[in-house]
């Protein structure tokens, strides 16, 4: 887009340093340079740059204060800005034409620009994804706002890697790099100023040359440079400042502590010849630090975690009952603070004020988004799709109305029944499976219709189109909440968000970049900008105030509570350059590393002295369940010269609902039905106080497995819950056969060679047959490999048979068989126990009825059984296993008679094909009848737990609790935390 050129205008100005000593007297320095002049049109022509939008809201609030203070008139203020909403404002006053381009239409110019100089032969050294196109439309940025051009970026650079390029491998990917990078920013340059938009840059150089009809006069520079923190103005600004045709006057107003830490250097090299005044007023009273009691007892407060920060925050302003609309907890990142705020303050009945935008991505509709993006690019597998079907956020019912939670239920079922794991396709073959039916069917036809309409954001022919499919998918099955819902306004307003940032990446396309893209890059750079995008959610109005840092510096306040002083927060980490170490971007201009620490060390002595009454300050000690350290800017607490208090902790206070329940004697402060029930908690087990330790009453006899028994050993409420209440397991996608498939498969297999084995005439395996019965076992395990999947055919037969470096299930198995001596006479293979035996321990007797099917007895020639149970895993506990033994009593009763005499058990044991020792005895040959015994007293004594109903939560091994399907059942309420 070509320009007329104009002669630049050079307007007189009067250009200031105003020196504060502290943060007070800079906050009054700003309302008097705000309101040097209080004409209207003055006052429309002079802008205040602060770092952030929540800064500017302290900015607000303090002039108003002062102001009303000093019973000033009421006034129109002064126009309050960031750095890119000055940009704006200078924008708009020269016309606003030609119109700004987005971050969408940038970043599409730069992602067009980046592949034709990949297409034209000029290869990066890395593969261009969403994410580095940003990160290279940023360093660009960065390159241009520090007053460096693209000729000057690629001079400089190619002089200093081409040196060494030749010998050093690093060096040589760097220049790579930057020439790639150079000529995607020469062809972005190009598209920008062929397009009928401006960029940043542009607008710059168009500032320069135009005077506007109403300029503005005077600027009040509130925020620090680029070496100062996020939000402060770069070098390119300050240029913009000497140059700006109408400007008159620049106030830069900054602390002394600021200027110290290198502001004061970087002013005069920027801003040369600027005037240098002292604010009025100094440090005014200084604030008492409050700190933990005790001698030798730190300077900050600690907590537990975050939560627990608040939590005693909430509690000390109870317990003094400090003015809330005067205090604030300042942090240096909002998250996670803003969102524990939500239930700890009003848990307390404590308001709260916040000005801080959360992230986009944070909020429901965004996170339904992702379930969307994240069920297309898995290509609709199992655990993805119903996940989106389970999403309050849609109605896939159609009518407005969601998928009943039985129905998604039933599906999820179905399709791990059907072994489905992906695919558009198969997903509609599971219509024809056997347990096909409703309400599982009504589900799968609203998964298909989610799946068909999906496709068109997967395979559509522009980028363009893409986006529309994605966009009318999501207002076709938007589920509005009803007026009444709480939430209602805070969903509108972030789906309106979503929305129009997806709308903005749309039109971006259609207008400049218009490819196909992937559906996973597509993916990605939707979750990138949705993730950029900040949202402020309403938070009311009065209370205690919560701002972040530099918000702070901005705000009047009694009492500060700074938190989350840990080494990751304080100093914040600044975004480090993916492309270039350190050194060569310092010869581009960049700050040194021990400038920005400087700066922020500074800030935050700043904030010491802020408040008038009190200053404290607390970290947690945990984060994410790991230990973390307190900052380094601890130290400032003892060096900071503040009067130092140790008062005695006050007696620990109930602030919330929880602390009145959780905390003796209980406070019955709820109402309605939870009194009700917390009423019945605490008052006496009258009648039958067995109920409430897992008492079911007394079961009707019946017919035990003896699988089950075993569970009930392990965990009586976990028998309860699988095999009286009969609830469902869920089960999880398997990407091949389940443990319990390959586990039938092995069994199947192992019944049909022995089965053929004995009907041949022969008996044990011996070391002379060994090869014989190998070469049988792979020729039977070929013939039944094929009915598996290719993926479980090629695992199964590498686990049964093995291979050169290691040994086979079979081999394994033989193996075992070949060091018995004892001659097998016959093998009973799955060999069902089903009937009344007769079971004894101690002065107990009694005849139970048993359903059991030991996987192989082999009776042997001495006349003694051997018992064997497979197992594909690691053989159970000895101490719980009650199948063999109650396998070889009812084996014992069963076969009397067999045969002509009578058999009795002389070994037993698992061949346990995880085990190192495949065949783990249940005991020794001389101590299985003292092993039966034990076995037939821990039948009894479940068959008697169960029939009097006694299911507690006691697992014989805490652990299994961790992995325990029933876990949402549980109550768990007197079981270990192992």
């Amino acid at each position: 887009m070509a320009e007329t050129p104009v002669t630049p205008v050079v307007t007189p100005r009067r250009t200031r340093l105003v020196r504060a000593a502290g943060l007070r007297a800079m906050q009054q320095a700003i309302v008097e340079a705000a309101f040097a002049t209080d004409t209207l049109d003055d006052l429309r022509a002079r802008c205040v740059i602060v770092p952030t939008h929540a800064a500017g809201a302290s900015l607000r609030r303090t002039v108003e204060d002062v102001r009303l203070s000093e019973r000033a008139p009421a006034t129109t203020l002064p126009m309050i800005v960031t750095r890119a909403e000055l940009y704006s404002v200078l924008h708009e006053r020269i016309g606003g034409e030609p119109s700004r381009l987005s971050d969408f239409e940038r970043e599409a110019l730069l992602r067009r620009a980046a592949r034709q100089t990949a297409a034209g032969g000029i290869v990066p050294p890395f593969r261009l994804r969403p994410g580095l196109i940003v990160e290279i439309l940023r360093f660009y940025d960065e390159l241009r706002r520090r007053h460096r051009t693209v000729e000057a970026f690629d001079r400089l650079l190619t002089e200093t890697l081409g040196a060494g390029a030749d010998d050093d491998r690093g060096a040589e990917r760097l220049l790579r790099q930057t020439t790639f990078l150079a000529a995607t920013y020469r062809a972005y340059e190009a598209a920008v100023a062929r397009s009928d938009g401006i960029d940043e840059h542009a607008l710059r150089r168009m500032l320069l040359e135009r005077e506007a009809p109403r300029p503005i006069a005077h600027i009040v520079v509130a925020t620090g440079d680029d070496g100062s923190g996020p939000g402060g103005l770069w070098p390119a600004d300050f240029d913009l400042l000497t140059r700006l045709p109408g400007l008159r006057q620049v106030d830069v107003i900054a602390t002394d502590g600021e200027l110290a830490a290198g502001l004061h250097e970087r002013l005069m090299e920027r801003l040369p010849g600027i005037e240098e005044v002292r604010a009025g007023g100094g440090l005014g009273p200084a604030p008492i630090l409050l700190a933990p009691e005790g001698p030798g007892a730190p300077f900050h407060f600690t907590a537990r975690d975050r939560e627990e920060e608040l939590v005693e925050t909430a509690r000390m302003l109870k317990g003094r009952g400090t003015d809330p609309g005067r205090f604030a907890i300042v942090f240096q990142r909002p998250l996670p603070y803003l969102y524990l705020a939500r239930h700890v303050f009003p848990a307390a009945r404590i308001g709260y004020e916040a000005s801080d935008a959360l992230p986009l991505a944070a909020e429901p509709f965004a996170a339904a988004l992702d379930a969307v993006l994240a069920c297309m690019v898995s290509d609709y597998t199992r655990g993805s799709l119903i996940d989106l079907l389970r999403l309050p956020q849609f109605a896939f019912a159609g009518s407005g109305r969601r998928l009943s939670a039985g129905a998604v239920a039933a599906l999820n079922g179905l399709l791990a029944e059907a072994k489905y794991l992906g695919d558009r396709a198969q997903l509609a073959r599971v219509r024809e499976h056997p347990r096909a039916k409703e309400p599982a069917l009504g589900a799968l036809d609203a998964a298909l219709r989610v799946a068909e309409e999906l496709e068109a954001v997967r395979e559509g022919g522009r980028a363009s189109a893409q986006l529309d499919a994605l966009l009318a998918f999501l207002r076709r099955y938007d589920r509005t909440p009803p007026p009444s819902a709480s939430w209602r306004e805070r969903h509108l307003r972030a789906r309106a968000a979503v929305l129009a940032a997806l709308e903005g990446l749309r039109d971006a396309h259609a207008r400049y970049d218009d490819e196909p893209i992937d559906a996973a890059e597509l993916s990605a750079a939707v979750r990138r900008w949705i993730e950029g995008q900040t949202f402020a959610p309403r938070t009311g109005e009065g209370g205690i105030h919560l701002v972040d840092s530099a918000a702070a510096r901005f705000g009047t306040y009694d009492e500060l509570r700074i938190v989350g002083l840990i080494e990751r927060d304080w100093p914040a980490r600044s975004g480090r350059n993916i492309f270039y170490p350190g050194h060569l971007l310092t010869q581009l201009g960049w700050p040194a590393e021990p400038a920005e620490l400087a700066a922020a060390r500074a800030g935050f002595t700043d904030l010491l002295h802020l408040p008038s009454r009190r200053i404290s300050v607390s970290a947690p000690s945990l984060e994410d369940d790991a230990l973390v350290a307190p900052s380094t800017f601890a130290e400032e607490l003892e060096t900071s010269g503040l009067r130092v208090e140790r008062p005695p902790a006050p007696p620990r206070a109930r602030i919330s609902v929880h602390d009145a329940l959780a905390t003796d004697p209980v406070a019955p402060i709820v109402e309605g039905d939870a009194a009700e029930w917390l009423a019945l908690r605490r008052g006496p087990d009258e009648g039958d106080p067995a109920r409430f330790r897992g008492s079911a009453g007394p079961q009707p006899a019946g017919t035990f497995a003896v699988s089950h028994l075993e569970q009930y050993l392990a965990c009586p409420f976990k028998y309860f819950a699988a095999f009286v209440l009969k609830l469902d397991e869920e089960r999880e996608a398997e990407a091949g056969m389940s443990p319990a498939e390959r586990g039938q498969f092995l069994h199947d297999l192992l019944m049909e060679f022995f089965k053929r084995w004995q009907a041949s005439g022969r008996g044990a395996v011996t070391a002379d047959i060994a090869e014989e019965a190998l070469a049988e076992f792979r020729a039977l395990a070929e013939e039944r490999l094929p009915s598996l999947s290719a993926l479980d055919r090629a695992l199964e037969e590498a686990r049964l048979l093995g291979s050169a470096a290691v040994a086979g299930l079979a081999e394994r198995l033989f193996a075992f068989e070949i060091e018995r001596d004892v001659p097998v006479v016959e093998r009973l293979l799955e060999h069902r126990l089903e009937g009344e035996y007769t079971f004894e321990a101690g002065e107990r007797r009694r005849a139970i009825r048993i359903r059991a099917q030991a996987d192989r007895i082999d009776l042997l020639a001495d006349g003694t059984l051997r018992i064997i149970d497979y197992k594909l895993g690691r053989a159970p506990r000895m101490s719980r296993a009650l199948q063999l033994p109650i396998y070889g009593v009812c084996a014992t009763q069963h076969l009397e008679g067999h045969g002509g005499r009578s058999w009795r058990v002389a070994e037993a044991g698992y061949v346990a094909f995880g085990e190192p020792d495949v065949f783990r005895a249940l005991a020794a040959r001389g101590d299985i009848d003292a092993a039966l015994a034990t076995g037939q007293a821990r039948l009894l004594d479940a068959v008697e737990g169960i029939e009097r109903g006694e299911f507690p939560p006691r697992p014989d091994d805490p652990y299994l609790c961790t992995y325990c399907a029933y876990a949402a059942v549980c109550r768990k309420d007197y079981v270990g935390d192992e």
